[in-house]
């Protein structure tokens, strides 16, 4: 985010940073409710706000169920349209093989969605960023979900 990243060029204070952060998110949250349908809008909260587990799980795959127990796709997938469509999240389709063309091999049912920023996905997270930047013996397992959010980026 580009006003994130001047603030911090700027004056290299982190938590001005991360109040920046959380007013784009706020303002994400804002637009979702002036622009989507008042139908989906629950169900595109939820999808939203379940982003920071469902990539912290090991999962190979987008799971329903962590949105909300007993889920499924059909409930959701308007939802998960919207925000995509929106250019908010990105979904990665998963393939059976790793070759040419790889749509030819992708399996519609096994994705995974990704955030648009891997800094908003952090302020999602709540994550501490005296925690990000020196690091944290208990802070392993969700530097993967980080990683793997940079690296689609």
């Amino acid at each position: 985010m580009p006003e994130a990243v001047a603030a911090f060029a700027q004056n290299r204070d982190w938590q001005k940073v991360r109040k920046i952060q959380q007013q784009i998110l706020t303002a994400y949250r804002g637009d979702f409710s002036k622009h989507a349908p008042q139908k989906v809008l629950p169900r595109i909260n939820m999808v939203w706000d379940s982003i920071p587990s469902q990539l912290a799980k090991e999962n190979k795959k987008f799971i329903y169920g962590v949105i909300k127990e007993g889920a499924r796709a059909k409930e959701f997938e308007v939802a998960i349209q919207w925000l995509t469509d929106a250019g908010l999240l990105h979904k990665v389709y998963s393939v059976s093989k790793p070759a040419l063309p790889l749509i030819a091999y992708r399996g519609l049912s096994a994705f995974k969605l990704y955030h648009n920023d891997v800094g908003l996905l952090g302020a999602m997270s709540k994550l501490n960023v005296k925690t990000l930047v020196k690091g944290d013996d208990i802070f392993t397992e969700y530097k993967g979900a980080l990683t793997e959010q940079f690296v689609f980026q």
